[in-house]
């Protein structure tokens, strides 16, 4: 099965200086920040989203997208629990604005199918940190 072609739509260095504004964050928080979504994150997606939305970021954010072929499956809570436990922050709504600033910005990143399938996989809590509409089947 062909995987889609690496369309980037924004570069590492523009995508962390996005995050950091977004969420008043370092570099390195914001680093960690990134890392710690996207490994979240893909450990959410079934099948073969993990990857195809790796092929779409920067290719240095390749391997913080862990790959897990089941998905698991979490609500919002329990998707930033695990976002403020590998980004080593403890304040609940520090974790949800960093997660917000990470998912809009990879929002933005990938082209609108991506955008979709991905959005497709995720509950409506965790769709509501990406900022964009909800997808229609």
């Amino acid at each position: 099965m062909p995987t889609r072609p690496k369309e980037r739509g924004m570069d590492y260095e523009q995508m962390i200086a996005t995050v950091r504004q977004r969420a008043g964050l370092g570099e390195n928080e914001a680093v960690r920040s990134v890392q710690a979504v996207l490994s979240v994150l893909g450990e959410r997606l079934a099948g073969q989203e993990a990857d195809n939305l790796a092929a779409q970021l920067p290719e240095r954010l390749n391997a913080s997208v862990t790959r897990n072929p089941q998905g698991r499956r979490w609500d919002v809570g329990e998707f930033l629990k695990m976002v403020g436990d590998r980004e080593q922050v403890a304040n609940a709504d520090q974790v949800r604005q960093h997660a917000q600033a990470v998912l809009r910005t990879v929002a933005e990143a990938l082209n609108d199918d991506e955008r979709h399938d991905l959005l497709a996989q995720l509950p409506g809590g965790i769709i509501d940190l990406f900022g964009v509409p909800t997808p229609r089947g």
